[in-house]
C-alpha cells in the first residue's frame, strides 16, 4: 500500500479525513448541545462556561507539540501512532459520555466531559499539524491547508446540523455514539496509510524506521523548548505570537452570545439554528476555506488574512449597528450565513503564514504553539462573554466584537516571512 509521502492524494485524503474528525464533535459540542440547552435557559455565561470548557484543552498543544516530538516509536512513523493513540481516546470519551445518562442538567459534569474528549481531540490536531508540517511539500501548503480546513468545516457542519437534528428527534446518547462511531471509522485512515514505505503498518508486523539515521525515538524535552525560544527570537515569529494572542478574543465572544441570543432573543428553535449554522453557513464557510488556501498561494497570505479577518470584523459590527432587524429571519440567518466565510477565509491564510514562520529542528511544536495561542485568545473571549454582556447590550457587545477583531490587523505589518531564511523542512 502507497505511503503518505508517496502519495499526494494519500497525504490529502487522510489529513482531511483527521481534519473532518476533530470537527463534527467539536460543531455539535458547540453549536448543536449548546443551543438545544440554551431553549431550555442556559444563560451567555453558562454558554461561555460550555465553551470555554470545550476550547481550553486545546491550549495544552503548547504541552502536546513537545511530548509528542520527545517520544515516539519510528519503527511506525514519527506520527502515526500518536494520532491512533488520540482517536482511540476521543471515541472512548464519547461512548463513556453516552453511557453517562442525562447530563444535559448537569452543566459541571457535561463541560467536564467536553474538556476530556477535547484533550484527546486537540491532542490528535497536533499530532496531525505535526504530519502536516513533516509530509506536505511547501509548495502544496496552502492549498492543502485549504482542503484541511474545509473538512473540519464540513465536519463542524455535520455536527452542528445533522447531529443536531439527531439530538432533537431522538436522545443524547444516541447521537454521542453516533459520533464515537464515526470517530472509529476515520481510524482506517491512519491504521492503513504508513508515513514512510517500509514502516511498520502496526506494531507486531514488519517494517523498520525509515527516518533519518541520526533520529533520536527519546528526545530531551529541554532541547525542544530551546529550539521553541530560538524559533520565537526572532521579530516576525515574535510579533506572529502576539497576534495569534489576541485576534480570536471577538471570535469566541461571538460563539458564546449567538446561541442565547437565536434561542431566547429571537425565539429559534435549536434545530433551525443548528441547520442554519450547519447548513449553509458551513457551505459558504467551506468555500472561504478553499478560496482562502487558493489565495494565500496566488496574493499574499497576510493580505488574505486582513481581508477575512476585517470582513468579519466588518460584518458583526453592521450586524450590531441594524439590530432593528434582527427579527427578520433572512437577517440575522445572513449574519449566521456570512460571518463565518470571512473568518475560514482568514483562518486557512493564518496556517499557510504561521506554518511558513514555524522553524528549528522543532518546526512542527512551533506551528502547533501557534496554533495553541489562537486557541488561548478564543478560550479568552468566551469566558469574557458573559462579563461583557452583564455590561452592555447585545448590539453594542457585537460591535465591540468587531472592534477586537480589526484591532490586530495592524500587527500584520510586522510579520514578514520574507525577512528571515526560515526553514521549510528543519
Amino acid at each position: 500500500m502507497t505511503s503518505l509521502t508517496e502519495s499526494k492524494s494519500a497525504r490529502i485524503s487522510t489529513l482531511c479525513a483527521l481534519y473532518f474528525a476533530q470537527g463534527f464533535p467539536w460543531g455539535f459540542m458547540t453549536t448543536a448541545l449548546v443551543a438545544y440547552l440554551a431553549k431550555q435557559g442556559l444563560t451567555v455565561e453558562d454558554t461561555g462556561h460550555l465553551i470555554a470548557m470545550a476550547i481550553l484543552p486545546w491550549t495544552f498543544k503548547l504541552i502536546w507539540a513537545p511530548l509528542i516530538d520527545s517520544f515516539n516509536f519510528p519503527a511506525m512513523g514519527r506520527r502515526r501512532p500518536w494520532i491512533i493513540f488520540a482517536e482511540i481516546m476521543m471515541a472512548v470519551t464519547l461512548i463513556a459520555m453516552a453511557m453517562s445518562g442525562d447530563i444535559t442538567s448537569n452543566l459541571t459534569f457535561l463541560g467536564w466531559m467536553f474538556f476530556l474528549h477535547n484533550c484527546f481531540a486537540s491532542l490528535q490536531d497536533v499530532c496531525t499539524d505535526a504530519l502536516a508540517v513533516d509530509i506536505l511539500h511547501p509548495d502544496e501548503r496552502g492549498q492543502i491547508n485549504g482542503y484541511m480546513w474545509g473538512s473540519k468545516i464540513i465536519g463542524v457542519g455535520f455536527g452542528s446540523s445533522i447531529m443536531g437534528t439527531i439530538l432533537v428527534k431522538t436522545s443524547l446518547n444516541t447521537t454521542v455514539l453516533f459520533q464515537a462511531g464515526l470517530v472509529l471509522a476515520v481510524m482506517i485512515f491512519p491504521l492503513f496509510f504508513r508515513e514512510r514505505a517500509g514502516e511498520k503498518l502496526l506494531p507486531w508486523l514488519k517494517g523498520k524506521s525509515m527516518l533519518p539515521g541520526d533520529f533520536v525515538t527519546v528526545r530531551n524535552p529541554l532541547t525542544v523548548i530551546k529550539d521553541l525560544l530560538k524559533g520565537f527570537s526572532i521579530k516576525a515569529t515574535f510579533i506572529g505570537a502576539i497576534f495569534l494572542l489576541i485576534a480570536s478574543i471577538g471570535d469566541g465572544i461571538n460563539g458564546a452570545i449567538l446561541p442565547v441570543l437565536f434561542m431566547q432573543d429571537l425565539g429559534w428553535e435549536p434545530d433551525s439554528y443548528s441547520q442554519i449554522v450547519g447548513g449553509l453557513g458551513t457551505i459558504l464557510e467551506f468555500i472561504g476555506a478553499l478560496l482562502g488556501g487558493f489565495l494565500a498561494d496566488k496574493v499574499g497570505r497576510r493580505k488574505i488574512i486582513a481581508i477575512g479577518y476585517g470582513g468579519f470584523a466588518m460584518t458583526a459590527i453592521l450586524f450590531g449597528i441594524f439590530s432593528a432587524y434582527w427579527e427578520f429571519t433572512y437577517f440575522s440567518s445572513a449574519y449566521l450565513i456570512i460571518s463565518p466565510f470571512f473568518r475560514a477565509l482568514g483562518a486557512v491564510a493564518i496556517f499557510s503564514l504561521f506554518m511558513k514562520i514555524s522553524w528549528t529542528k522543532s518546526a512542527a511544536t512551533m506551528f502547533t504553539s501557534y496554533m495553541a495561542m489562537s486557541n488561548m485568545s478564543s478560550t479568552t473571549g468566551s469566558k469574557l462573554a458573559g462579563t461583557l454582556n452583564n455590561y452592555v447590550s447585545n448590539d453594542i457587545a457585537f460591535i465591540v466584537v468587531g472592534i477586537l477583531a480589526a484591532i490586530p490587523l495592524v500587527l500584520l505589518l510586522g510579520i514578514n516571512a520574507d525577512e528571515h531564511p526560515f526553514q521549510e523542512n528543519p
